[in-house]
């Protein structure tokens, strides 16, 4: 099904180097970008709940490093 969506740009896009990557990613981009225009509180929870994670993983990264710099733990 790949192949078939992405025959017209045989010429351009070779299935061996990084351009055939990023074809698929932006095929399995589209459902992603609908979902924002049907379900945007949805959408949003989940860029804010994913925001909250990287924050906090980000605070406990930092408090380990300071512990362990404090203390001389290597």
């Amino acid at each position: 099904m790949i192949r078939a969506l992405l025959h017209s740009a045989d010429d351009l896009i070779n299935s061996d180097g990084a351009w055939w990557i990023l074809a698929l990613d932006s095929i399995l981009l589209i459902p992603l970008i609908f979902a924002v225009f049907f379900y945007p509180m949805a959408v949003l929870m989940a860029l804010g709940a994913a925001l909250v994670l990287t924050i906090a993983i980000l605070a406990v990264m930092r408090g380990v490093h300071t512990y362990r710099h404090r203390h001389g733990v290597m």
